[in-house]
């Protein structure tokens, strides 16, 4: 009989790569890991993985398996959810750090304030990562801003987002420069995996344009502070700036009247169970009110 301690185990196993990290992480023996393992195998009477070099590769077969568990295992949170004692098991909320620089907490905030019994785990990370957490069910849901395209995960946008480029109010650059000239200037960039990286390297590929990438960050407030301290010219989400721009701190350059404008889109696995949870996540997204937008001169 194949339990759900023989799913949670193989998922392990599938994740790390390796039996030896299954155990640690599991805090059991090795032995029982491969036990378990030869205990599903001989079940299906299948092969779970392959062995090449030391290490672990899963099978068709186990690839199988491994989307199967994940909803079973899904399933079984679920149950436990409904029926625990203190009903608080958390909805795993991912979020990319566009996202989770500007809107993810509001609207977080606005759904305990109407769901005061659900518990919630957020998880901040750029575009790729997300995705891979929702493929692996590491993740229930999340809100990103970068594109996604995978079969297995559902794409819905909910929230409409700027970018814009900007630069500190003194810095020595005109209102108004043409693509090719922006290459003249330090660029504060983004990393490589940023869904905003993503769109503008995208944009400069049609346009043939390289620019002069000064500084690569991991995060907004690296780009923020970069530009506030006359470093370059940056492309950031205008919902990051508004309080810069209205105390004149920032200002906006227009780049041949570029207008790179996006949505911020709830993501989840096609095959998740639509528990009451999600639902109420998804609604409050969809609800949200954002802010009037600073124009700024």
């Amino acid at each position: 009989m194949i339990t759900n301690k023989h799913l949670y185990i193989f998922k392990t196993v599938a994740q790390t790569q390796s039996m030896s990290k299954a155990a640690q992480i599991l805090y059991i023996s090795q032995p029982t890991i491969s036990q378990k393992i030869q205990e599903i195998e001989n079940y299906y009477q299948i092969k779970l993985f392959e062995r090449y070099s030391k290490k672990l590769f899963i099978t068709e077969e186990g690839k199988i398996l491994l989307e199967l568990a994940n909803r079973i295992l899904s399933l079984y949170d679920d149950i436990d959810h409904i029926f625990s004692k203190d009903n608080r098991v958390a909805l795993k909320v991912g979020s990319t750090l566009t996202v989770g620089s500007t809107v993810i907490a509001p609207i977080l905030k606005q759904l305990k304030q109407e769901y005061a019994d659900i518990a919630i785990q957020v998880y901040v990370d750029n575009t790729h990562i997300i995705e891979e957490k929702l493929l692996n069910n590491d993740l229930d849901i999340a809100l990103v801003e970068g594109k996604i395209f995978h079969p297995d995960l559902i794409v819905t946008p909910v929230i409409h987002d700027q970018l814009v480029f900007a630069c500190a109010t003194d810095y020595p650059v005109p209102t108004s420069l043409h693509l090719t000239e922006l290459k003249n200037y330090p660029f504060i960039n983004r990393e490589y995996g940023s869904g905003t990286r993503e769109q503008l390297d995208e944009y400069l590929k049609v346009h043939q344009t390289v620019l002069n990438s000064a500084w690569e960050c991991h995060s907004w407030d690296s780009v923020k502070l970069a530009i506030l301290n006359n470093h370059g010219i940056a492309l950031i989400p205008i919902k990051l700036i508004e309080k810069e721009l209205m105390q004149k701190h920032l200002r906006i350059i227009s780049i041949d009247a570029i207008s790179l404008e996006r949505d911020f889109s709830i993501c989840y696995h096609k095959n998740k169970n639509m528990t009451h949870k999600l639902r109420a996540f998804i609604e409050t997204c969809q609800n949200y009110k954002q802010p009037e937008k600073s124009t700024g001169d």
